[in-house]
């Protein structure tokens, strides 16, 4: 690999999903890295296209896999760039289906066997095993019937989690099921009727014990295996309440956890994982006991922590797989940053003060006057930074408030 970036070059890049604060945290990162970004979203209203450090903006055009080809290719052509970074998984999915087409582009993307490996959650959970990671107790039934022979082996509450979810998405759309990221179970009756509903996709999502505790996320840039960045976080609020994603995350010094970050990378390792990955654990405070959840192999909803705390992993895909080149730039990271998704975090608090009889874990409890100092607070808090609020590139948080004050004005016509 080649030692030294060439600053008289010209670094151009194309950013493919900007419609989430996770592609517009890559939209800055690349420009204020002096690098030209072609934006590429969805619908006109993507946030990343209002972002100040976006040099082409487009929105691509419904059509198949060959039609965006097509698109993207004339999009290259127009503005030279060869190097594309994206955010989602159905995207990677849609890359490595196209790669032999898109020339000149190159896709910056996990190959289709490392990227299917982590989509299975099951698989993961059999490699990590392999190296002592500690992971929650699964079953997979094949039919409804299985299950009955498991209701003495079970603890209340357990999760049902599908291991993959994208290999049912197409026949759940065809029978109209609806695909949950995670549903509770407080008992087996509960259990039976929930596992009922997928009988149309002869599918069925795994059954896993219940874990107590906050989400801890590991994050790394992966190269020939060693990991050239790292960064860890816990989650301090999530949405739903009860455990989604993160509406409020703090940074955590590399001086914590360091064996588990040992056992992390060693995990990637041994999946052969190139770029980014989120490996994330639940952690009990009261045994001090991470159990791995899953791996994301893309870039992670609360991207915006890593770009506030200046670990630039968004920099590193494009300058280490896109242009084989190590970025010599020292970073300047901070430490016990916060970050917060504001939205998120006011509509979460909405749930446990008004409509706490929704949050589906029945093991948790909140202090509701804390609950809301807590918020207030953050507004005066020094460390705190913002999903979309940026004060030097303010027009996507302005976008977005548009989006809802008209969702909030059709609502009210309805």
């Amino acid at each position: 690999m080649t030692k030294m970036h060439h600053q008289n070059s010209i670094d151009i890049a194309i950013v493919y999903g900007v419609d989430t604060q996770i592609g517009l945290s890559i939209i800055r990162e690349l420009g204020k890295h002096g690098c030209q970004v072609v934006a590429i979203g969805k619908s006109k209203g993507s946030l990343g296209l209002c972002s100040k450090y976006v040099t082409h903006r487009y929105v691509l055009e419904a059509g198949d896999d060959a039609n965006k080809v097509q698109q993207l290719q004339a999009i290259s052509d127009e503005t030279g760039a060869t190097k594309l970074l994206c955010v989602s998984e159905d995207d990677i999915l849609f890359f490595n289906r196209i790669k032999d087409d898109l020339y000149p582009i190159k896709a910056l993307v996990p190959s289709k066997t490392a990227i299917e490996k982590v989509l299975s959650k099951e698989f993961t959970a059999q490699t990590a095993k392999q190296i002592g990671i500690n992971t929650p107790d699964s079953w997979q039934i094949d039919t409804l019937t299985e299950v009955d022979k498991l209701e003495e082996q079970l603890t209340f509450p357990v999760i049902l989690k599908w291991s993959n979810p994208h290999t049912v998405l197409k026949k759940a759309r065809e029978h109209k099921v609806k695909i949950e990221k995670l549903i509770y179970c407080y008992n087996f009756a509960d259990l039976r009727q929930q596992l009922s509903i997928y009988s149309p996709l002869n599918s069925f999502p795994m059954i896993q014990n219940y874990i107590p505790g906050y989400g801890l996320g590991q994050f790394f840039f992966m190269h020939q295996g060693k990991a050239l960045l790292r960064f860890q976080h816990q989650r301090l609020h999530e949405w739903p309440p009860e455990g989604g994603f993160s509406s409020l995350s703090e940074s955590v010094p590399l001086s914590q956890y360091q064996q588990l970050q040992e056992q992390s990378i060693n995990l990637l390792t041994k999946l052969n994982w190139q770029g980014v990955a989120m490996v994330e654990y639940r952690y009990d405070p009261k045994n001090q006991k991470p159990v791995l959840m899953e791996i994301n192999g893309r870039f992670w909803g609360s991207l915006p922590l890593a770009y506030h705390s200046g670990v630039p992993f968004a920099w590193y895909t494009y300058m280490v797989q896109g242009k084989n080149e190590l970025p010599i730039k020292p970073l300047q990271i901070k430490e016990k940053i916060q970050c917060r998704n504001t939205l998120v975090e006011v509509k979460r608090l909405n749930r446990i003060l008004f409509n706490s009889s929704k949050i589906k874990d029945k093991t948790l409890s909140f202090n509701k006057a804390f609950e809301v100092l807590v918020v207030l607070s953050g507004f005066f808090n020094p460390k705190m930074h913002y999903y979309l609020f940026e004060v030097s590139d303010l027009k996507p948080m302005l976008a977005d408030w548009k989006i809802l004050f008209l969702k909030f004005v059709n609502k009210l016509k309805r």
